[in-house]
C-alpha cells in the first residue's frame, strides 16, 4: 500500500503494527456463574499477586495536561495516571487487559468492539437467569453481574519521564475481509519504541510495579485460564496495555506469581486450618483444558517479545 501526498510523490505506508486471533468456529458455551451469595466448597477464593516490569515506556492517560514549567522542550505534557500522587496503572487497566487475552484464546463472547457488526453467535447473553454466561462473563462480570476478580492499581516502583510519542488517530475499522468475515480479535505487536512529537509522561521502561488480585468463587480451571493469559504458561508472551501500542508503548512481563488461597470455611468457624493452594503449575495445566490451542499459538506469536527485528510506525500505518 502506499500513501499519497501533496507534492504528488509516493511513499510506502509502515507495515501494520498490529493481527488478529481468529475467533472460534463454535458458539460460546453458557453456564450459570458462581454468584455472591455464598462460598463454594470445591471453589478457590485467595490472592494472587506478581511483578510486573515494564519493557517498554508505560502509559496510562489520566485525561490531564501537566504543566512542565522548568522543561523547556516540553512545556506541556499528556499526563499519567496517579493514585494517591503515586503513577501507578489502574485495576481496570489491568483487567481490561487480561480479559481480552482471555477472550481470545477461549470460546467466549465479543463483549466489547467499535465495530457495528457482530455474528449473532458471539454476542453476550441477553438474559443471565434463563441463559448463563459465557467463560469471560463469568470470570470477569457481564452486565448485571459483578465478576469474581478484582485487580488493584499498581503504584510505580521506578521513575516517570517525558516520552515523544508519534500522533497517533483513530484506528480505521478493519474488523472484516472481503467476505464480510470477521477478522478476529486484533493485537499490537511489540518492536522498537517508536519517536515522534506529542509529550507523553510515562512509566520508564525497566519500571516495576506489584500487580494483586483477589478473587472468589474460581474453579482451578479459570484461574488456571488467567494464569495463562498473565503470560505464565507455555507458549509465553508479554502483554500489553495502556495508550500508544502502535508506537510500541505499553509492553509488560508478568512474572514471579505467588498465590494464597483463603479457606472460607475455616475463617467463618474459627477454626486455624489452612486452605490447600494448588501450585501455579497445577492450575496451568488445568486452566489448558478450556483454552482454544490454535488462537492461543497465535496470541503468543504477535506477543512475542522481545522484538528486536521490527520497528514500530512513526507515521500512518
Amino acid at each position: 500500500m502506499t500513501t499519497s501526498f501533496g507534492s504528488g510523490h509516493f511513499q510506502p505506508s509502515a507495515p501494520k503494527p498490529y493481527d488478529f486471533v481468529p475467533l472460534p468456529e463454535q458458539q460460546p458455551p453458557l453456564q450459570p456463574p458462581a454468584g455472591h451469595h455464598r462460598y463454594r466448597a470445591e471453589a478457590l477464593s485467595g490472592v494472587l499477586e506478581a511483578l510486573i516490569t515494564a519493557l517498554s515506556p508505560v502509559h496510562v492517560a489520566s485525561g490531564l495536561l501537566e504543566q512542565q514549567p522548568s522543561n523547556k522542550q516540553y512545556p506541556l505534557v499528556k499526563a499519567h495516571f496517579r493514585t494517591g500522587g503515586t503513577p501507578a496503572i489502574p485495576g481496570t487497566s489491568l483487567k481490561g487487559c487480561i480479559r481480552s487475552i482471555v477472550e481470545a484464546i477461549t470460546p467466549s463472547a465479543v463483549t466489547i468492539t467499535r465495530s457495528h457488526e457482530r455474528a449473532s453467535q458471539y454476542l453476550p447473553p441477553r438474559s443471565i437467569d434463563k441463559h448463563g454466561l459465557d467463560l469471560s462473563g463469568r470470570i470477569f462480570g457481564a452486565l448485571g453481574y459483578l465478576g469474581s476478580v478484582n485487580f488493584a492499581d499498581a503504584a510505580l516502583q521506578g521513575q516517570v519521564e517525558i516520552i515523544p510519542s508519534p500522533q497517533l488517530f483513530r484506528p480505521r475499522y478493519t474488523y472484516f475481509d472481503e467476505n464480510r468475515r470477521a477478522r478476529g480479535r486484533k493485537f499490537y505487536m511489540h518492536g522498537n519504541l517508536a519517536k515522534g512529537n506529542l509529550p507523553l509522561e510515562a512509566c520508564a521502561a525497566g519500571s516495576t510495579f506489584r500487580l494483586r488480585m483477589t478473587f472468589n468463587n474460581l474453579t482451578k480451571e479459570e484461574l488456571g485460564v488467567i494464569l495463562i493469559a498473565l503470560g505464565l504458561g507455555q507458549p509465553s508472551f508479554c502483554p500489553k496495555l495502556g495508550g500508544g501500542k502502535p508506537a510500541c508503548l505499553g509492553t509488560i512481563e508478568i512474572s514471579q506469581p505467588v498465590l494464597q488461597c483463603d479457606n472460607p470455611k475455616a475463617r467463618y468457624s474459627g477454626d486455624d486450618a489452612a486452605a490447600a493452594t494448588p501450585t501455579i503449575d497445577e492450575l496451568i495445566a488445568a486452566g489448558s483444558k478450556l483454552v482454544l490451542q490454535p488462537q492461543l499459538t497465535k496470541l503468543a506469536d504477535i506477543l512475542r517479545c522481545p522484538r528486536k527485528d521490527r520497528d514500530c510506525p512513526k507515521g500512518s500505518y
